[in-house]
């Protein structure tokens, strides 16, 4: 009789154990929601940049280039500083475009999350 109470005692997770489990679910599903519409901004930014630099002409100077790209960016709704894209013109060769940048998520109180992106044409 005290060894079947003894397995019935050990059978599953337990109540403590399935809390933790939906805890750490939930923190999983919160990050998710916070940090996955930075990546889908930054794979827009990288289908926008090789756009651009596919249609830049050599003749296009920097400061049009740039110009362009802010006013394809605006559309997009994303945000990035002109100090945070570098415009690289070689010659006749295609232009290159590279962006570096940074994006804060706030997580729980005074905790957040830095993420740098280098994304580039």
């Amino acid at each position: 009789m005290a060894m079947s109470r003894i397995q019935n005692r050990e059978a599953g997770i337990g109540l403590i154990g399935a809390i933790f489990w939906i805890v750490v679910l939930a923190v999983i599903v919160a990050l998710v929601v916070k940090v996955g519409p930075l990546y889908y901004d930054n794979m827009s930014l990288q289908n926008i940049l090789q756009d651009q630099a596919r249609h830049a002409s050599p003749s296009e100077s920097a400061g049009e280039i740039l110009y362009n790209l802010q006013d394809r960016l605006n559309v997009a709704m994303i945000k990035i500083n002109q100090q945070d894209i570098h415009i690289i013109k070689n010659g006749d060769a295609p232009v290159q475009i590279v962006v570096d940048y940074d994006r804060t998520v706030p997580l729980v109180g005074n905790i957040s999350l830095l993420i740098h992106f280098h994304t580039s044409s």
